[in-house]
């Protein structure tokens, strides 16, 4: 769907979604009222299941999914879809310390958002509203979505850091610098000790600052990176499973395989046929 107007909406209907693993520079919300089996968000497969709602940050790549042996056999399926510019009021709309609550919304979302709990029945409610709006109506109760979403606590992170390796904002530079360093290397073997010293802090000292900086632990943070490097081999190249564990920095195809599924639930070539067999 392309972004023609400030805040565009399409009620997608039939046999799927309509869509490939794609991206976009638009943000995007998506409410599913029936249908569908999978969606992809950055590296993470997850069912569907009615009244599922995601938010989406620029250029994330995605997928929704209704699979079946044949054409014949697929569920109907209904959605809800908005999408709109970051720019929607401007260049400088978020910088307003008013707006600092949005500003972290928007930062949160570059890795998908699963909105749950109590304020999904709500939020699923106030997308429908707005995609039977026009004009400047609709743009005013997105922004009353956004100020919902904004403020709840029943948002859940989906893709994992690997899909956005730039730290929080306000990140301290020495720990941009970290993860730029980290990002490159992701084949070798990465030492505390070395990071550290690269950021003219002690280990502990380094560890605290990274993870504020992050909201994840060094051990971890490297990790999923890896894991998601891994799930875009396994999507794009024909590598086998020893050469992408070389590739990202894992001992051996056994650890790898382990430390695959603690992430993925599934074996990496699994993900790799769940993942193709749309396309396929």
């Amino acid at each position: 769907m392309a972004v023609t107007e400030p805040v565009a909406c399409e009620v997608v209907r039939g046999r799927d979604f309509g869509c490939v693993w794609h991206h976009h520079p638009a943000f995007e919300i998506t409410l599913v009222r029936r249908g569908g089996t999978e969606r992809l968000v950055g590296e993470k497969l997850t069912p569907l299941k009615p009244g599922d709602l995601v938010m989406l940050g620029p250029d994330l790549p995605h997928d929704y999914r209704n699979d079946a042996p044949n054409q014949a056999q697929r569920n109907l399926v209904e959605a809800l879809v908005v999408q709109f510019m970051p720019q929607l009021f401007g260049d400088g709309w978020l910088q307003h310390a008013s707006m600092r609550p949005v500003q972290e919304l928007f930062q949160r979302a570059r890795l998908g958002l699963e909105v749950t709990g109590r304020t999904r029945a709500r939020a699923a409610r106030h997308v429908a509203r707005i995609v039977d709006a026009t004009g400047l109506r609709r743009m005013t109760l997105l922004l009353e979505l956004l100020d919902m979403l904004a403020t709840s606590k029943d948002l859940v992170e989906i893709a994992s850091q690997g899909f956005e390796v730039t730290p929080r904002q306000g990140a301290a530079d020495r720990i941009g610098m970290t993860c730029g360093h980290i990002e490159k290397h992701l084949d070798s073997e990465i030492y505390l000790s070395h990071l550290a010293a690269m950021s003219g802090l002690s280990e502990s000292g380094f560890s605290r600052l990274f993870r504020k900086s992050t909201g994840r632990t060094l051990p971890r943070y490297i990790n999923e990176l890896r894991i998601s490097r891994a799930c875009r081999l396994l999507a794009e190249t024909d590598d086998t499973v020893a050469q992408i564990a070389s590739a990202c920095g894992y001992v051996t195809p056994a650890h790898f395989q382990r430390q695959f599924h603690s992430y993925q639930r599934r074996s990496p070539l699994s993900y790799r046929h769940a993942v193709r067999r749309a396309s396929n």
